[in-house]
């Protein structure tokens, strides 16, 4: 990357003779003077990376040029080349150490900047004098090392092949040895090929040009630079199963594989595949076979038909390279051959002769933009692997490309050094330098998109590629493109910054604490945007948590606040210390009644409250075994009538009398119906008479939604207006038409089935324990669905409420986003989704927005409504405790402290208490001791002001017998970024009815503890250290009953909990 930057370089002036331009290796050379050599030119890149200037002269037709130049940076090494012409390309790019001759009127001369991974994160100055007849010309670069590294292995095999019949020196051992190392120093796997057939084209391939079991093949299967290892097939079984049991041996049997055949087209080609595959798996089952594709078959019943092909391939074959021509140029013909191939195989790609014209490819007749794109379309296509047919398949001697096919450059991209006076050598084409920058960039996207997530690092990629005829032909462009990586790269924080439309920006928190067993809750603030908003992060595998629907008042059609619902929901055993507002509701201007009902679905308990009308609205459930669901989902149900003769209706209603009456003849109720039947409310059936059957649920059964449920009719009503009223216990069916006629045919006594189904757009039938309607699935496995942007309703700036869960189902995402004010001006709903997924969300579905986005946490209401009051509203999703009832404080933790406290250098302390289950008793513990180190200031009751001369020191809360400390490190109040941690490091919690107790600590990778367990006396009955990698175990079995304390210290934080032996 070269950043044309004229900065002002004290020291060095540009000399008055001759010209020189600096231009970007991935450039068309007629553009050159378009880049005049500045006075200071910048080359960015990272360690164990490669970037390229080209240099561009005006010189005398051989004239002798002369380059001296400073000393290269410790750890940088810089090497020149010159253009050549070969075979009349300007394409060969021939080395030398100071001097050059001329070519005509314009010499090209390639700078090589190369970093080891042991070199510097900085900037670093060199100077390159050209001197000629013509020229007496200085020139600055400044070098940017910047903070990542390329990695060593590639993360993606890129196999190019060799022909070993065609080498230079007639395939000497040093032409192979420089050959083998020459690719690998491009991130290339070498295979070694020699022709076998050529009439069917096969060949015998070898990732060494040795036999694979010679020393200096051993050798290579040790080099840390080898994605994947080409294996020879052809061999007799005993050396067969001698070569893998060695590969095996050394662990990269699994990075191993066979290339079987090349683009077979004819039946007798896959029969052949299938025989000689069979017999390798024979022998060994893991063998993995390659072969290529270029067509469909041919001849024979199943021609012209892909499906054919990858469902007989894959039998067989476990890497597929396609063809990129086989795509016709469009990313969604790309997406139906990896749904064809993956996941029984993997989905590689090549180009070869084709494709020509505006698609990536190495043609000679193509630009540098179109060299470089080759992995950007990789990437973009998610393939798994590149593979390249030849880098010297060429006539040798006299040296001519192969322009049989009239694809000029086709497989030949090396060249031996021999045609131009260099045998220590192969020269590289200049288009295999550019794929090389190419394939780089890939590895940049693949560390960004660790960091941001695949969707967001598309809309970056999407500067310069966006399909196979649609990408850049502006290396500016792919400066501004490789910039925006690196700055995310170096710069991206997830615990202080968020990607929002692939923009970073600065996150503060407010305030964050943990309100209930297993659920952390933060208060954020994008100051930029602005945009406040509300989390709630629930670990759905902590037993004393638990996820509750409301609905208003426990009727159909109820509104009822948040903070209400939460304190109705709040029993002595059990608190509803968090909740969020849930479904739309009807209101006058929806025409739908009855007014205040959800629009969409919802549940409790396994109870329907009203029916998921339409797979085109999203829901977002949670089943017996507390697994999240979010997706979209509709209802149908049926009533069979268990007595001769057996009959059975559906209905799609619950508790709802319809308006739209598409399939209202027959309606469930139940108690959430507000007491009685409502089919009369109907305004375009409610004067038809009706049949309403009463029943109650057989002994021992609860209502279950995809569990079919026997009852007994217990009364029957006919010919009613309907509103009939409900005894408890009961549920009915009313129906007019044709369902009044089935139901007129039941008896008080018999027995009904009942089935509530409910399916998702995925054709699972989950068993829902919780449920809540929502307008639409926003994201889908990480992914931003284009309903963000074609729905009225999302690409609007709004006050939303949103629902998101992690992808393995651990974590529930609760979120509530400000807007409509001048603290926070609200959010499009793709923005909520980048908020989320940058929290760990990868499924997002949007709740009711505007006034009715209101978050309840420890009983009060922390977002800012934008009516300016909490709105009632139809329902919403509560976070109950359900732990024993325990008021023992076992453990302490301080408030939370925000950027704001601490550059007032004035913190106000408060200190929750909380029980051996993670329940918060009391969020303001009295009176509590309180102290800190004297160089870091000191506390006037129950404030510390940070008046001391460090900037760094721990903080102290005790509290009958228990304390907590803090340390805090502030540093220059101007840089702070984040202070404080969330409060508790690690999550603690009981085995339920043992004396085990569990530690967890947050975040990724293994953390180092130390603990002591002390009796209340003082003494300390055990102690030591542990690395906590995922969970770890404290097992005090062996303990008399009593109480204790246990200290454990992570880092910075110590904390000691209570536990009470049983």
């Amino acid at each position: 990357m070269i950043a044309l930057m004229a900065w002002m370089y004290p020291g060095t002036v540009m000399a008055d003779t001759g010209e020189v331009w600096v231009m970007p290796c991935t450039e068309i050379l007629d553009n050159y003077q378009d880049f005049p050599a500045k006075e200071s030119n910048l080359v960015v890149l990272g360690k164990g990376e490669t970037e390229h200037v080209q240099l561009v002269l005006s010189t005398i037709p051989k004239e002798n040029i002369s380059f001296t130049s400073s000393s290269a940076p410790a750890g940088i090494d810089i090497s020149y080349r010159v253009v050549r012409e070969i075979d009349t390309f300007d394409d060969a790019l021939v080395p030398f150490d100071s001097q050059v001759e001329a070519a005509e009127g314009t010499t090209v001369v390639w700078l090589t900047f190369e970093t080891d991974r042991n070199c510097s994160v900085g900037t670093y100055d060199y100077l390159v004098q050209v001197k000629s007849l013509k020229n007496n010309v200085k020139v600055n670069f400044k070098i940017r090392v910047a903070d990542y590294e390329i990695p060593l292995t590639p993360s993606i095999p890129s196999e190019f092949s060799i022909d070993l019949d065609n080498m230079p020196d007639g395939g000497s051992d040093r032409q192979k040895e420089l050959w083998t190392e020459f690719l690998l120093s491009r991130r290339i796997d070498p295979y070694y090929s020699v022709i076998v057939d050529r009439g069917a084209w096969r060949w015998e391939n070898c990732f060494s040009p040795w036999s694979w079991d010679d020393p200096r093949s051993q050798a290579l299967l040790q080099d840390p630079r080898f994605c994947r290892f080409a294996l020879p097939c052809m061999l007799e079984d005993e050396e067969f199963l001698r070569m893998c049991s060695d590969m095996k041996e050394k662990g990269v049997f699994d990075r191993c594989y066979f290339y079987i055949w090349d683009e077979p087209k004819k039946e007798a080609h896959y029969a052949q595949i299938a025989e000689e595959s069979s017999h390798l798996l024979s022998l060994e089952p893991g063998s993995k076979m390659l072969v290529t594709v270029s067509s469909y078959l041919i001849d024979g019943d199943h021609k012209w038909n892909y499906d054919y092909t990858f469902d007989f391939l894959t039998q067989y074959v476990k890497i597929l390279p396609v063809a990129a021509e086989e795509y016709k140029g469009e990313n969604a013909k790309a997406e139906e051959f990896r749904k064809m191939i993956e996941p029984q195989s993997e989905w590689w790609t090549y180009v070869c002769c084709y494709p020509k014209g505006d698609q990536p490819n190495f043609l000679l007749e193509l630009t540098p933009f179109h060299h470089r794109a080759i992995m950007w379309r990789v990437w973009k296509e998610q393939e798994t692997g590149f593979l390249y047919w030849g880098v010297n398949r060429y006539q040798l001697n006299p040296f001519a490309f192969d322009r049989s096919l009239d694809a000029v450059g086709d497989g030949a991209l090396v060249f031996p050094g021999s045609l131009f006076g260099i045998e220590e050598q192969p020269v590289a084409s200049v288009r295999l330098e550019q794929w090389k920058e190419g394939q780089e960039d890939y590895e940049l996207l693949k560390i960004v998109e660790k960091k941001i997530g695949r969707e967001k690092t598309e809309r970056i990629l999407s500067q310069v590629y966006r399909t196979p005829t649609d990408f850049t032909k502006s290396s500016e462009e792919i400066e501004s493109f490789r910039n925006s990586l690196i700055q995310i790269i170096e710069n991206y924080d997830p615990s202080t910054q968020i990607m929002i439309r692939g923009e970073l920006h600065e996150v503060d928190t407010l305030n964050a604490y943990v309100p209930g067993p297993g659920c952390e809750y933060a208060y954020i603030r994008i100051d930029d945007l602005p945009v406040e908003a509300h989390v709630l992060k629930l670990d759905l595998q902590n037993p004393y948590s638990q996820v509750k629907t409301f609905l208003g008042n426990d009727v159909i059609d109820g509104l009822e606040r948040v903070s209400s619902a939460c304190d109705r929901y709040t029993t002595a055993g059990s608190d509803a210390y968090a909740g969020i507002n849930g479904d739309f509701f009807n209101i006058s201007g929806h025409n739908e009644y009855p007014l205040g009902a959800p629009r969409g679905g919802c549940a409790s308990e396994g109870v329907i409250q009203r029916e998921p009308r339409s797979m085109a609205w999203a829901f977002a459930a949670i089943d017996y075994d507390n697994k999240p669901i979010l997706n979209n989902m509709e209802f149908e149900g049926s009533v069979v009538s268990l007595k001769a003769p057996i009959a059975s209706y559906s209905f799609n209603d619950v508790n709802i009398p319809r308006t739209d009456c598409y399939s209202c003849d027959m309606t469930f109720y139940n108690e959430f119906a507000g007491g009685y039947t409502r089919m009369d409310e109907n305004a375009d059936i409610g004067d038809k008479l009706k049949t309403e059957v009463f029943f109650k649920l057989s002994d021992g059964q609860s209502w279950g939604i995809n569990s079919p449920k026997t009852c007994i009719v217990t009364r029957i009503i006919r010919d009613t207006q309907g509103h009939n009223a409900l005894e408890p216990g009961e549920s009915a069916l009313s129906g007019i038409d044709d369902a009044k006629a089935f139901l007129d045919n039941l008896t008080v006594g018999q027995k009904l089935k009942i089935n509530m189904s409910i399916k998702t757009a995925d054709g699972e039938a989950p068993l829902i324990k919780e449920m809540v309607g929502g307008n639409s699935l926003l994201m889908k496995n990480g992914v931003i669905m284009d309903c963000n942007f074609n729905d009225s309703y999302n690409n609007v700036l709004y006050p939303r409420t949103g629902i998101g869960c992690s992808s393995d189902g651990r974590w529930l995402y609760l979120i509530a986003i400000d807007g409509r004010q001048s603290h926070s001006r609200g959010v499009y709903s793709d923005e909520m989704c980048d908020i989320l997924r940058a929290l760990g969300a990868s499924d997002v579905i949007g709740l009711d927005g505007g006034g009715s986005t209101g978050m309840v946490v420890n009983h009060a209401v922390v977002n800012k409504p934008s009516d300016g009051q909490e709105r009632a509203v139809t329902n919403g999703w509560l976070l109950r405790t359900t732990a024993p009832a325990d008021d023992k404080i076992a453990r302490l933790s301080f408030n939370y402290w925000n950027k704001a406290q601490i550059e007032a250098r004035e913190i106000p302390l408060s200190v929750l208490g909380y029980n051996q289950y993670d329940v918060l008793v009391d969020s303001e513990l009295s009176p509590v001791s309180l102290s800190c180190t004297p160089g870091l200031g000191h506390i006037e009751g129950e404030t510390l002001l940070l008046d001391g001369p460090e900037k760094s020191g721990t903080v102290t809360a005790k509290y009958e017998g228990l304390t907590v400390s803090r340390y805090l490190n502030f540093g220059d109040p101007s840089g702070i970024e984040s202070i404080a941690e969330v409060n508790v490091p690690f999550k603690f919690y009981r085995n339920p009815g043992t004396n085990l107790f569990y530690i967890e600590a947050s975040g990724d990778g293994g953390t180092r503890m130390s603990y002591g367990l002390y009796a209340t006396s003082g003494g300390c009955i055990r102690q030591g250290e542990a690395d906590i990698i995922g969970s770890y175990c404290f097992d005090f079995s062996d303990l008399t009953p009593g109480v204790y304390l246990l200290r454990i210290c992570m880092g910075n934080d110590c904390h000691t909990i209570k536990l009470i032996i049983g």
